[in-house]
């Protein structure tokens, strides 16, 4: 009797034993453009973050998939510029005091808000 409770306990006790680490929770992504109007960020580890198939209009309409536009630009660390690969968090969209100008650049429809970025490689 006390094997069998030792064998169903033991599923148990062992998902209890892995460490997560945050780097493993976070997504990864490549920043693709910064503009006063958008910041667009595609996810490289998460294919159901982002809109699929997005052409970037002044990059003679280059093809993306998962890509989403970051609706806090003004919370994210200066000197991250196109081609950065970072690590974050996202959210649903709030509301936000972020100041953009009016150009229309044609950002992906999906948007997040991003957090708790660091920079993975220049």
């Amino acid at each position: 009797m006390k094997v069998l409770l030792f064998l169903l306990a033991l599923p148990v006790m062992a998902s209890k034993c892995s460490k997560t680490k945050e780097s493993d929770t976070q997504l990864k992504g490549r920043v693709i453009r910064v503009s006063c109007a958008s910041f667009v960020v595609q996810v490289l580890n998460d294919d159901k973050i982002g809109e699929d198939g997005w052409k970037d209009m002044s990059n003679n309409n280059a093809t993306y998939d998962n890509v989403f536009n970051a609706n806090n630009a003004c919370k994210i660390p200066a000197g991250i510029k196109a081609g950065t690969t970072i690590r974050f968090n996202v959210s649903s969209p709030a509301q936000n005091d972020c100041v953009t100008c009016m150009m229309f650049d044609g950002p992906p429809n999906v948007k997040y808000d991003i957090t708790d970025v660091s920079i993975v490689e220049k």
